[in-house]
């Protein structure tokens, strides 16, 4: 149902001092954190088979893929996508592995399409002992073109069978059950870090094997952080960072237990809080949220507001906001008030209103890029607030008709974009 929010009330002493603050030197930091990591259950990941071989299906705690005929390959990929320099660990299981070994598993990098159009890097294992690497270039005839492989030490077809793989620009480094088996430099695929790319599981027979079923158990990806860390934010009790907090009649706002928590006390509430940090206009940002005291109706909110600045009384800023109901929101605001909205109420898949999320904003010029849960949900292009040499980022919570609302923030991150 459409709701047309025109007018919510504001918690303002949060923001009067903060946002005349100067930003402090960045810090040049590496690492790698977590870019998605498959919660199984309801297709919530967008998991899509590559053409119209085999079968694709999400359980309670795996992803698995059944080949049903001999000599062919079934692969799939979540909607998410991925820069070029990324981790990926996956463990499988083969369910009544053929005692044959003609029948093979891996994990996929770097696929321009989510179809058979589409080009990728193969890195897995036969079930007769032997690792994999291939390249399926542009329009292959054949999935098992150009396959090299290798003798694995004490493999053992009938256990939980662990890849990883680690791509940097040209090179990958392979391991298998937590052994380096080799590394890999390779041109075939232009590395094109400024463009994302898809990454995904496959399955597939050899001759003599008329049936595969293999289940994914863990699929995590991890982003390499190679850009500066602007802020990295765990909520200490002594707020070193300057983030807004108090008590009105609308709202509590405070830092406890190493989080940022909003009790939202009344019905069609907006409250916000930001640090003493100043950033500029293109900033990536990261953070955990959780409603963990529930009102029914779940017609509350959480968000992450970018580019806010002060003009005269009032705020100005883009607010990705995420509802209880499992909707989102893109919009431009001047306080409580909505001044354009770029995306309107749009469906979250399997949103558990419960559950702890991880919402997330890159800003590059006029686009902005929405993801939850690592799974990008929506760009969009906005340029109707005016330019500052910089700007704030807020955290928000809100209600629209619960009177009541609680929003627990924890391990807040700022990065410039790549």
């Amino acid at each position: 149902m459409h709701r047309q929010r025109v007018y919510r009330l504001l918690l303002t002493l949060l923001l009067i001092s903060a946002l005349s603050v100067s930003a402090l030197p960045a810090a040049a930091q590496e690492s790698r954190r977590v870019l998605f990591e498959e919660i199984f259950g309801s297709n919530y990941s967008g998991w899509q088979l590559a053409g119209t071989i085999g079968e694709v299906s999400v359980n309670p705690d795996n992803v698995t893929i059944t080949v049903n005929s001999e000599g062919q390959a079934s692969w799939a990929f979540p909607a998410l996508s991925a820069p070029d320099d990324i981790d990926i660990e996956v463990e499988a299981r083969v369910v009544d592995p053929d005692p044959s070994g003609n029948w093979n598993l891996a994990v996929l990098l770097r696929a321009t399409e989510r179809d058979l159009r589409g080009s990728f890097y193969h890195f897995g294992v036969a079930g007769n002992g032997t690792w994999e690497f291939s390249v399926r270039p542009p329009d292959a005839g054949s999935y098992a073109e150009n396959i090299e492989r290798g003798r694995l030490t004490g493999f053992d077809a009938t256990r939980t069978i662990q890849l990883r793989v680690s791509a940097r620009g040209d090179t990958f480094t392979f391991y298998v059950n937590n052994r380096l088996i080799r590394q890999f430099t390779n041109t075939t695929l232009e590395s094109t870090p400024n463009i994302e790319k898809f990454f995904g599981i496959m399955a597939g027979t050899y001759e003599g094997v008329n049936r595969q079923t293999v289940e994914f158990r863990k699929i995590t990806v991890y982003e390499v952080v190679t850009q500066r860390t602007l802020l990295r934010e765990d909520f200490p009790d002594n707020n070193p960072n300057g983030w807004g907090t108090g008590r009105t009649s609308n709202s509590d706002v405070r830092v406890e237990d190493n989080a940022l928590v909003f009790d939202v006390l009344k019905d069609n509430v907006l409250s916000w809080s930001d640090s003493d940090r100043r950033f500029a206009a293109d900033v990536d940002v990261h953070v955990e949220v959780i409603n963990d005291v529930q009102n029914p109706s779940n017609e509350w909110s959480y968000g992450i507001g970018v580019r806010a600045y002060r003009e005269g009384e009032d705020t100005y800023f883009y607010l990705f906001e995420v509802r209880g109901t499992g909707i989102f929101t893109f919009t431009s605001q001047r306080g409580g008030s909505s001044l354009t909205t770029f995306i309107d109420e749009t469906p979250l898949a399997g949103f558990d209103p419960t559950a702890k999320h991880t919402l997330r904003v890159i800003a590059v010029g006029t686009t902005f890029t929405l993801f939850v849960d690592g799974v990008q949900v929506g760009t969009v292009q906005a340029d109707d607030l005016k330019t500052q040499d910089e700007y704030g980022i807020l955290l928000s919570a809100g209600t629209f008709t619960a009177t009541t609302s609680r929003a627990r923030f924890t391990n807040f991150t700022v990065s410039l974009p790549r």
